[in-house]
């Protein structure tokens, strides 16, 4: 798995990353922060991500419509589940449904270009300023000895990926220790063009740091970005809790949905608490263009429209069968 997982990081991300010194090149024209191109990058994401997302709609308008013959097989093989499993794949086959379109394969889509972006976000050096991954890695050895050695304590989140951001937040420290050890690995135009980056805030978005973690103990301004995490996902919960009301109302009365929707923003908030800011404020994002697109979505692509939609062509199916029939016995 970590094979898988480093594969991903290390071939996926350098792709995203173009595209990320693309959005970043765009807002430093304008002296914008690299908070927003984070912002912008996001976007990007989620909305080459909306096939996946209308697959998973069309899955799910199918899943509805064959609900009464799932149900009507449930009771007929109710103790005999072999017979009741080999009914619902003849089914299934019968009506050219896939159940994992309506479930996991969408998100098993979106993991790779998940976990390419994390990469993306976790490394400004690369992908915001713009060095090589050679100077990249050599910075971040530098930094991490700093932190075994105990100059530069960043608590309990001692993870190497994400160096990077903190060595935007601790440039300063970083540097004194490069000039004070004689370190020549590290050319002086190299710590010139990171320290036009941090003098210009370029890693401040709204005042935060973005290479600072929230601390659950420390009540501070940083909760800014756990709180608006929890909204954010909670306010995507709810669209989806009452599109699906108006829908199928049997489905939404499972207590397992009103579970869902405050077990969702709960892990949002938990997640925002174990990374650095950048990485909260691509959640945040995520979150309120996920509700948007549901809301969009339920204009354009309704599942009323895709139940019909199926149902016509269910319809024209079945007539054509008919009329080959008739013309077989004539």
């Amino acid at each position: 798995m970590n094979a898988f997982y480093n594969l991903l990081y290390n071939y996926i991300s350098p792709v995203f990353g173009y595209i990320m010194l693309f959005f970043y090149a765009i807002v430093d024209k304008f002296n914008g922060s690299y908070g927003i191109a984070i912002i912008l990058f996001t976007i990007f994401a989620r909305l080459i991500m909306i096939p996946t997302t209308l697959s998973q709609q069309k899955g799910m308008a199918k899943q509805q419509r064959l609900a009464p013959k799932i149900r009507r097989l449930q009771e007929r093989y109710a103790g005999d589940q072999q017979k009741l499993q080999q009914a619902m794949n003849e089914l299934y086959e019968r009506e050219g449904y896939n159940p994992m379109t309506a479930g996991c394969l969408p998100m098993l889509i979106q993991m790779p270009f998940i976990i390419g972006l994390f990469g993306v976000l976790y490394n400004p050096l690369r992908y915001a300023i713009g060095l090589d991954s050679a100077m990249s890695d050599n910075l971040i050895e530098i930094f991490g000895n700093m932190v075994n050695d105990g100059i530069i304590d960043i608590g309990k989140t001692n993870v190497e990926r994400y160096y990077p951001l903190y060595i935007i937040h601790y440039f300063n420290d970083l540097k004194d220790y490069i000039v004070a050890k004689g370190i020549t690995t590290v050319p002086a135009d190299i710590l010139q063009r990171i320290q036009v980056f941090v003098d210009a805030d370029r890693f401040t978005f709204l005042g935060l740091s973005l290479g600072v973690k929230p601390e659950f103990k420390q009540f501070n301004r940083y909760w800014i970005i756990p709180i608006l995490s929890g909204v954010t996902s909670l306010l995507t919960s709810v669209i989806s809790q009452v599109q699906q009301k108006k829908v199928n109302p049997a489905a939404a009365k499972n207590p397992g949905n009103g579970c869902m929707m405050i077990f969702m923003p709960l892990m949002s908030v938990y997640f925002t608490f174990l990374f650095p800011c950048g990485i909260g404020v691509y959640w945040i994002t995520s979150n309120l263009f996920a509700a948007l697109q549901s809301v969009f979505l339920k204009k354009v692509s309704s599942p009323q429209k895709n139940i019909a939609i199926l149902m016509l062509k269910e319809s024209v199916q079945r007539r054509s069968r008919e009329n080959s029939v008739k013309l077989m016995k004539k």
